[in-house]
């Protein structure tokens, strides 16, 4: 049936007949290749998804061939409607899928169909049980048997499961029984395991022989022969020159391709043999390459390239005898290939569709090239096909999927008239009627002779057997097969005793004990651990273990023959008496194999190695699982901007009956405003007067009111006085001064009314706010004077009368701003500048006998980065106006309450930081810490206060990821490196802090209030709502990054409030997995294993240089185990590498946080990356310690990687290493060493930092001296904030391979609007090549070889985005003016001095990238979105 054809099928008589009996029970159809059995199982498994009882349950269809899985999936979905069906082959990765993501598969899906391999690791792993599965469909159930994963799932799985709750089955098959020996007991033991009765048709059995036919079975016997290859051959000649051996590097690669030329050569002749071993070395000449690392340790590169140049000339040498034609019987072919042309000879015919089987893959491929090159076979057009796996690497490569289902489909529209298959081509797949079926080795068994000649299927069709002449034993088998075949029908259809004459101990191959069969470990889970399974969950663990270039993947090993034992890697991080296991005596090799397992796969689990699913733990996507306690992981917020609502210092003065209060601010020492609210505001001290000076706010005074009416009137008052005052202090742009929080009244000390009512009110009234000066103005008024220039909205301050000069003198130069420069005099310039008919108001009237005024323009307020308050005595130094008295306009507010308005929204900034985070100590149950650094803290970097918490966020993340660390480490003392990363990882992602602050509600406390441009800036409004406890809260619209960065800086606050202890403290508080609050020397004590008498040698000298003493020597062992070092003694160093890093990483930042004050934090940040890469890490290791000649291993190759690095760090100053660290390519091995070690003398001194900080400085102080934050960029870092300053974004990197000659490079291409600007400069790692590529293209920026601005529509695809519309709405622009965002933001990013806010600004309404440097907020942040 076709798998193309998506019609409904209607089903035959016999199908039917076997369809109502399977809705009886559990039922096996044995039915011939071809006959419909898949059509009885659709019928079926429609019957069970439209059956109420069996409503929620799944569908499970097994195949046992990776192909089969789509042919069925596509043949399920044409027959049935309404069911999501799902396919599953391990080429999706389906093995490292975990849990949620197999859960998400589960709820999405009604039928899935896959491999049995895959469905017992699901039942393995209890991601499902039986008792969930309605229906189980097993396709070619044949196999149910012996240790196969379809036995295991009856053995280990369904038999355990109730009665009632067993899923039905359906089995197919083309033959229950595989040997003619005893078919009884084939048939017994697979109906015992299914728990079905194997049927077959009965009723309509000569339907069945109608539409299903048998082929006639012929023998064609040839001449075997044994051989040695002719002198002349590729393989006698290439091993002449003793090279292959070396150039395959391993023996027993080497063995098999030797076995496998004979096999070719005996079978095929030595044409094809010479073929498939130019084929093979083709492939290995390809895949030879060197990466950095190996080009380093092999020193003499001439050596490799001279063996390849070598086997390249034999190749070219016998390259033309595989063009030619072969003369009929020429003896370069076998005569068993001679036979099979000579038999396809007799069929001859455009209509000719035959396969022939072969047993090995590179034969079926040598052969479907050699047929058409023989005489008299030119007119076959051959094809081949094999399966898509295979364990050895001198086989032929398999075929992919596609590739498969291309080759079936080209030979079912006739493209082919010959298909060479390997078994894959035996089960399953879907073929047209043939009428030529060839074996062309040996038939194994019946099943396969079943399967093989139900391909030939179309009437009068011929099926062949290629027999050795000289074998008779090998025919007499074949006959039995052929009879047992056919014998099956008759067997099937008669009635079977209950119990069987059968011979117990006779052909038991593939029965398994009752042992094995009893062998079941359930863990809290439900997961289930068998014989079989223990064998691969062992060997994934060991996988999973860190190694690196120069040691092979970590296996068990097994010894042993009944009785096996196992011994384990050292790697693993057990009691050293836990790494071998000896097993019980069993009867089969293979079996005692198992038990072995099964026995140390059980501790491992009790040991923790295993989680309760019995995954050994492999790296889970970030934000999805648990974390390290076992806690799941929280919600976290998806959209890049989240609206919260925050607590406000300030309650609604404007509701009914609320209380006024009035602030005095303090000056200069000097009191003349105050800050009027509606409630007491409790604020001890400002912060240290980095924006406002010398300020204080004084505690609050109630103002008392004879009425509500005279309590509004009189805030309406104020209000009018605020908007004036505003206006020119600091904002023109017009907002609603009412409904608004906070204010700034004049205050009369002397009054007992506190506020000067009568300065309001000169203000606030329309007649006494704008008087004209006068000549007479600044006689009449003592003290400062404010006024106003008629057409300007600055404030500015008389200094004096200017006697010297009249209105038709020339204008005097001045500072800065000139305006009147080039004119006769300042009265010319006032009538042509300012003439009436450009103004709607009435004409200045300056005239030329005006008095002359000198004022100081002042500045307004700012808010992004600048000092706030300029005190009176720097006045001087702003800008000078001279102008006419007639242009003047006396403004009746004291100049130090016009200082007071000044500061006002650096004023009302800070108010909000302490109240928020004095309100966040109480709520969150935090212990006291540096009321200013926290303010610091929960600053966010948009408010542009001139601080905020991007220095601490950098410091807590390291405390963050220690911390983390320590708890991980010691709460899992047996697991490895690998199964730690991925605990600490989930325990510290963005979106597991994110999710911890939402639950904390952090958003209550965080300042970010937003104001891009001081002349945006308002009043804070009123409350938009009360909290339970009645405190008023306000709206904020945050970037979510926000909340996961300030959990880290209030870490970082605490360490420099504190240390670790404060640090454990507040995170405890956090809900963070520090494992609670006590501190490390109190929680973990270890016990010091026994010491040597003598401290060898090598381990004083090492002691001496790093001035330490260990009281554990084993921890300083283990510190120094590479992983290749056969030594059981100790663990490798991983674990202790694992704390070490977490710990040099705190000390750089500790001792960079404090040395540069002033450092941006992307350059804090980069300063640290250059001191904590492998690179400078290593250098240290060799420099300083030596480390490179105490490391414990077994690998030649990494002693010479390392006397190459030795000699290059030797030669180089810590200036150049760490300026160029990212050009530097060390083993990796030898910073972790250095971190091994500092994690080594952490544990050992009792988790005591103080000994780990000393031993630091000591070996880390040189090249800590070298650092500084102006260190130059990686050209990657560079080439990146290069575009993002010029607004592009849109930049990507496409890595790829170039094998140029004998060795492989490697090319990164950088694509910025998918366009490549600059030739990719080939390197032999994929970092290099990118920052070579990376580095052409900064060069041709800087140059102006590239006009970025022809090609970037950055901008333009931004300007209808969510966030580019809410940074309009921030600025005050019109959504259809696209010029003045960036524009905008680039004004505002001149103003600062801030590398942060720069970064921030530049990137077009990016809210969420608010850092330092770019990518702050990783990559793997959309990572963690998609898997979540």
């Amino acid at each position: 049936m076709s798998t193309s054809d998506k019609q409904e099928l209607l089903p035959r008589a016999y199908q039917t007949e076997i369809f109502e009996r399977a809705l009886k029970g559990n039922v096996v159809a044995a039915l011939a290749t071809g006959s419909g059995k898949t059509l009885i199982a659709a019928l079926l498994l429609r019957w069970m998804a439209s059956n109420p009882s069996h409503a929620g349950k799944k569908i499970f269809f097994l195949v046992p061939k990776v192909p089969l899985v789509e042919q069925q999936k596509s043949f399920i979905a044409g027959q049935t409607d309404g069911l999501k069906i799902g396919g599953y082959i391990g080429a999706m990765g389906v093995d490292l899928w975990d849990r949620p993501k197999w859960l998400k598969e589960l709820r999405e899906h009604d039928v899935f169909v896959m491999t049995p391999a895959i469905l017992l690791r699901l039942l393995t792993h209890a991601y499902i049980s039986l008792k969930q599965i309605s229906l189980l469909i097993v396709d070619e159930a044949h196999h149910v048997r012996g240790n196969s994963p379809e036995a295991q799932i009856f053995h280990h799985h369904y038999h355990h499961t109730d009665k009632e709750f067993r899923p039905k089955i359906f089995g197919m098959t083309a033959s229950p029984v595989w040997s003619p020996k005893n078919p009884h007991k084939h048939i017994a033991d697979l109906e015992r395991l299914m728990d079905s009765t194997i049927i077959s048709v009965q009723e309509n059995v000569t339907e069945l022989i109608h539409y299903s036919p048998l082929a006639d079975v012929a023998i064609i016997k040839y001449v075997a022969t044994w051989q040695e290859a002719p002198m002349d051959s590729l393989w006698t000649e290439i091993n002449s020159y003793d090279i292959l051996k070396d150039f395959i590097e391993q023996e027993e690669t080497y063995v098999s391709l030797e076995s496998r030329y004979q096999h070719a050569l005996d079978h095929l002749g030595v044409l094809a043999a010479d073929r498939y071993l130019y084929t093979y070395l083709e492939s290995r000449i390809a895949a030879v390459g060197l990466s950095a690392q190996s080009q380093a340790i092999l020193g003499d590169l001439s050596k490799l390239r001279n063996q390849i140049q070598l086997v390249r000339s034999f190749l070219e040498k016998h390259k033309p005898r595989f063009d030619i034609q072969v003369a009929k019987y020429d003896n370069i072919v076998s005569a068993k290939v001679w036979e099979l042309a000579h038999l396809l000879g007799k069929y001859k015919s455009d209509r000719l569709q035959g396969i022939v089987f072969v047993e090995r893959r590179d034969e079926v491929k040598v052969l479907a090239w050699l047929l058409p090159r023989l005489q008299d076979s030119e007119w076959i057009s051959c094809a081949s096909i094999v399966g898509h796996g295979g364990a050895s690497e001198v086989a032929s490569i398999g075929m992919t999927v596609k590739a498969q289902e291309a080759t079936v489909r080209e030979f079912r529209e006739g493209k082919y008239q010959v298909l060479f298959a390997s078994s894959v081509a035996e089960e399953g797949l879907d073929f047209q009627y043939l009428s030529l079926v060839v074996m062309f080795d040996v038939v194994k068994n019946v099943v396969s002779f079943a399967q093989s000649r139900g391909r030939a299927r179309k009437a009068g069709s011929a099926y062949y057997a290629m027999l050795p002449a000289n074998r008779p034993d090998m025919e007499a088998k074949f006959r039995a097969i052929v009879v047992a075949e056919m014998s099956n029908t008759s067997l099937l259809a008669t009635k079977r005793p209950d119990r069987m004459d059968i011979d117990e101990d006779d052909d038991d191959d593939g029965i398994l004990s009752d042992t094995e069969r009893r062998a079941r470990y359930v863990t809290s889970k439900g997961a289930i651990l068998t014989y079989s399974t223990a064998l691969v969950l062992l060997a994934e663990l060991c996988a999973l273990l860190p190694t690196d270039e120069y040691t092979d993947s970590l296996q068990p090993k097994y010894s042993g023959g009944f009785q096996a034992m196992v011994s384990l890697p050292p790697a693993l991080p057990i009691p050293r008496e836990a790494l071998d296991y000896i097993g019980p005596p069993c009867k089969k090799k293979a079996e005692a194999k198992r038990a072995v397992a099964f026995k140390a796969a059980v501790a491992l689990h009790r040991f923790g190695c295993f989680d309760d699913y019995l995954h050994p733990v492999r790296e889970p996507p970030v934000g999805v699982g648990e974390d390290a306690d076992g806690r799941r992981v929280p919600d976290a917020a998806t959209d890049k901007i989240i609206e919260v609502q925050s607590l406000t210092a300030y309650d609604n003065p404007w509701k009914e009956g609320a209380q006024l209060w009035v602030h005095p601010i303090e000056i200069q020492g000097r009191t003349a405003a105050g800050l009027l609210v509606a409630n007491q505001l409790f604020v001890d001290r400002l912060l240290d007067g980095r924006e406002l000076g010398p300020v204080r706010l004084h505690h609050g005074v109630q103002l008392s009111f004879d009425s509500e009416q005279e309590r509004i009137d009189h805030l309406h008052l104020v209000a009018s006085f605020n908007g004036r005052a505003i206006d020119l202090s600091i904002t023109s742009k017009p907002f609603d001064i009412k409904n608004r929080a906070a204010y700034i009244v004049p205050l009369d000390c002397n009054s007992s009314a506190l506020v000067d009512w009568d300065a309001v009110r000169r203000l606030a009234n329309p007649a006494t706010c704008s008087i004209l000066w006068t000549p007479q103005t600044h006689i009449d008024i003592e003290g400062p004077i404010l006024a106003r220039h008629r057409r300007r909205h600055r404030a500015m301050l008389f200094k004096r009368v200017r006697t010297d000069l009249t209105c038709l003198s020339p204008p005097e130069p001045i500072q800065g701003h000139w305006p009147e420069k080039g004119y006769k005099s300042y009265f010319h310039f006032y009538e042509e500048f300012y003439p009436a008919y450009k103004h709607e108001n009435l004409p200045l009237g300056v005239t030329e006998d005006d008095t002359m005024l000198e004022f100081i323009e002042l500045p307004k307020a700012r808010t992004v980065v600048q000092r706030a308050f300029v005190p009176v005595r720097e006045v001087d130094r702003q800008h000078t106006v001279i102008a006419p008295h007639r242009a003047i306009i006396l403004f009746p507010l004291s100049l130090y309450v016009f200082q007071a308005f000044n500061i006002l929204p650096a004023l009302i900034r800070h108010i909000m930081g302490h109240v928020r985070t004095q309100e966040a100590l109480k709520d969150l149950r935090l212990p006291p810490l540096d009321q200013a650094r926290f303010v610091e803290a929960l600053t966010l970097p948009l408010v542009c206060a001139g601080y905020d918490y991007q220095r601490l966020e950098t410091l807590g993340d390291s405390c963050l990821k220690l911390a983390t660390t320590v708890h991980v480490f010691n709460r899992y003392p047996h697991k490895h490196e690998g199964q730690l990363h991925p605990l600490r990882r989930n325990s510290i992602s963005n979106i597991y802090l994110r999710g911890r602050a939402l639950q904390r509600s952090l958003y209550l406390y965080l300042s970010g209030e937003r104001v891009l441009d001081g002349r945006l800036w308002k009043p804070p409004s009123v409350p938009v709502a009360y909290d339970a406890r009645g405190r008023p809260l306000t709206k904020q619209e945050l970037p979510r990054k926000s909340l996961q960065d300030c959990m880290e800086s209030t870490l970082g606050v605490a360490w420099l409030t504190g240390g670790m202890e404060m640090v454990l403290k507040v995170g405890t508080e956090l809900d963070v997995c520090f494992g609670g609050p006590v501190p490390w020397p109190e929680r973990y004590t270890r016990q010091h294993r026994d010491a040597p008498k003598e401290v060898p040698p090598a381990l004083h000298s090492l002691m001496e240089k790093l001035d330490y003493q260990f009281n554990d020597l084993w921890l300083l062992m283990e510190a120094l185990t590479h992983p290749s070092c056969p030594a059981k003694e100790t663990p490798t160093y991983n674990r202790l590498e694992f704390v070490g890093d977490a710990l040099v990483d705190l000390f750089v930042i500790k001792n960079l946080f404090p040395r540069f004050p002033d450092a941006p934090p992307g350059k804090l940040t980069w300063t640290r990356s250059a001191a904590v890469n492998n690179a400078t890490l290593a250098a240290i290791s060799v420099k300083e310690l030596s480390l490179d000649k105490y490391v414990l291993h077994a690998a030649p190759s990494l002693a010479q990687a390392t006397l190459k690095a030795r000699a290059e760090f030797e030669a180089m100053p810590y200036s150049d290493i760490v300026a160029r660290y990212w050009s530097l390519q060390p083993p990796k091995v030898l910073g972790d060493l250095l971190e091994a070690v500092i994690g080594a003398v952490f544990v050992d001194s009792g988790f005591q930092l103080e000994a780990v900080w000393t031993v630091l400085e000591r070996v880390m102080s040189p090249m800590m001296a070298e650092l500084h934050p102006n260190l130059p960029l990686d050209p990657t870092s560079e080439l990146m904030q290069s575009l993002a300053k010029r607004g592009c974004t849109r930049v990507r990197f496409k890595k790829a391979e170039v094998i140029d000659s004998e060795v492989r490079e490697y090319v990164v291409r950088v694509l910025v609007h998918e366009t490549e600007l600059a030739e990719p400069i080939p390197a032999f790692t994929r970092p290099l090549a990118q920052a070579f590529s990376c580095d052409a293209l900064q060069k041709a920026l800087e140059a102006g070889a590239i006009d970025l601005a022809k090609l970037c529509t950055c901008m333009e695809d931004r300007l209808n985005t969510t966030e580019d519309k809410q940074v309009r709405k921030l600025l005050g622009r019109a959504d259809d003016d696209p010029e003045n965002v960036p524009a905008a933001l680039e004004r505002i990013a001149d103003d600062s001095d801030d590398d942060g806010a720069v970064q921030s600004l530049l990137a077009l309404g990016n809210l969420d990238e608010i850092s330092g440097h770019p990518g702050n907020e990783q990559e793997d942040e959309e990572e963690e979105e998609d898997s979540a």
